[in-house]
């Protein structure tokens, strides 16, 4: 289970670091399929998805936390939700505009946490084996408007196709991003979409997505492959001023190599 939450964790990390452009005002309050409305006030700005993820081997309901600061910095915390209890906390991960290519998974249970390096290398990303055998098609699929959002809706096929041994890695994955720009982003996280968003994509795919204009925050994600599917769903805006600290690994952790 976990090396696929820092997966999600690092995307998002990755994505909303990188893929930001600036916005207006958010509309309006919450549930998956009402109007959210932003509330509170100051200059941070706080997002909360829940996401639903289903496959062959897991069976998972997550609530994900997205602290943003005005300065650029941001935080995610990943939950499980199990029954009506309260959901718990499985990880962290902060990451900051001005260092876009590490992200920091934080893990407290253990007090520790390790350092992730987002490979921008336009090299790495669209010149190894996997990409070279893997086809992408990308399309606009309209402008939606969803919970209240302006919303342009994206699709990315990702095709494989692997000889050999390797095979057992062929398939198809479809996804679907809703992305706005009715919510206001901190002007240090004005940025186009970049190569590090290649943890999933080829910077080819980041750069249609940029002339469809599908960027900004997500609003809605979901994804289909062979082995799992996965949905999430933006439910809450909130404006606030966050403390530094919020942005930075607590003092005594030790560091690893990976969790």
């Amino acid at each position: 289970m976990k090396p696929i939450l820092h997966l999600t964790i690092l995307f998002f990390c990755a994505f909303i670091i990188q893929s930001c452009q600036s916005g207006s005002s958010a509309n309006s309050s919450s549930g998956a399929n009402a109007d959210i409305r932003a509330s509170g006030s100051g200059s941070d700005t706080y997002l909360e998805y829940t996401s639903v993820t289903t496959g062959k081997r897991m069976s998972a309901n997550m609530l994900m936390k997205m602290y943003i600061s005005h300065t650029g910095k941001l935080r995610n915390e990943m939950y499980m939700a199990t029954g009506g209890g309260k959901p718990s906390l499985l990880m962290e991960g902060i990451a900051d505009e001005n260092n876009p290519t590490q992200s920091i998974l934080i893990d407290d249970s253990a007090k520790t946490y390790s350092v992730h390096k987002n490979d921008t290398s336009v090299t790495n990303q669209d010149d190894n084996i996997l990409t070279k055998h893997t086809t992408y098609i990308v399309n606009k699929i309209g402008n939606e408007t969803i919970q209240g959002l302006n919303c342009v809706h994206g699709q990315i096929i990702k095709t494989t196709n692997l000889s050999g041994v390797q095979s057992f890695l062929n398939g198809t994955d479809t996804t679907d991003i809703w992305s706005t720009k009715d919510i206001p982003i901190p002007a240090a996280l004005v940025k186009g979409f970049s190569k590090s968003m290649g943890i999933a994509y080829t910077g080819g795919v980041a750069d249609k997505l940029v002339q469809m204009d599908c960027v900004g925050f997500p609003v809605r994600f979901q994804m289909h492959g062979k082995d799992a599917s996965m949905l999430m769903n933006l439910t809450k805006i909130s404006h606030d001023n966050f403390p530094t600290s919020l942005f930075a690994v607590p003092a005594g952790y030790k560091q690893t190599e990976g969790m």
